[in-house]
């Protein structure tokens, strides 16, 4: 446990920020990208504040992703599961979060821990986390999916709101044009008129 965080202190690892301007996208986009990829299994490191931390290897796998839904056309669902599964096997990442989100108690020299039993506990608490990790990514998802809705419905409401009203401008300048043509035909009219009653 203490080489893998050893390994862990000496690898470089980047921001939600640093990351998505590496790769174009908005910190919301790279949020929901990454969300995806931990619903199939993919993890990330993560700070002392529960935020994602990328390592090379993650930037790789969400290029990747990012070619794989751009470039091909492929769903992102259906992207997401391929990166996670083609990526490093699970128990390793596992093992690097385990590392970095419990880090091991100290043992007084009188106490002598089993191994096993510590690890099978830190294994516990991580898929408890792992869980209500996901659950609020579920939950945000899905609120994501209604503030893109309600935006869609706001758009198309605006639009036709805007079609409406140029039509609306449209009839009145043709029903001004008329009104016109109506006002000089009678001014013509009244002319010729005068002129047959002055003979």
């Amino acid at each position: 446990m203490g080489e893998v965080i050893e390994l862990l202190a000496r690898e470089r690892t980047y921001s939600g920020r640093d990351v998505a301007g590496l790769l174009g996208i908005g910190a919301s986009t790279l949020r929901k990208w990454s969300m995806l990829l931990e619903q199939h299994g993919y993890w990330f490191l993560r700070d002392s504040q529960n935020r994602r931390e990328y390592r090379q290897a993650d930037i790789t796998c969400l290029q990747r992703f990012y070619s794989l839904t751009k470039d091909q056309l492929i769903p992102q669902d259906e992207a997401a599961r391929m990166v996670a599964t083609q990526s490093s096997p699970e128990p390793a990442r596992k093992e690097t979060a385990v590392a970095v989100a419990f880090p091991p108690a100290p043992v007084s020299s009188h106490l002598a821990l089993n191994h096993t039993v510590v690890l099978e506990e830190l294994d516990e608490k991580l898929h408890a986390l792992a869980s209500h990790v996901q659950q609020q990514d579920a939950a945000y998802l899905a609120l994501l999916a209604r503030v893109e809705k309600q935006e869609a419905y706001i758009t198309n409401n605006l639009k036709e709101r805007d079609r409406r009203l140029t039509k609306a401008m449209n009839d009145i300048m043709d029903a001004k044009i008329e009104l016109a043509k109506i006002k000089d035909a009678s001014r013509k009219t009244s002319f010729w008129q005068k002129l047959i009653r002055l003979y």
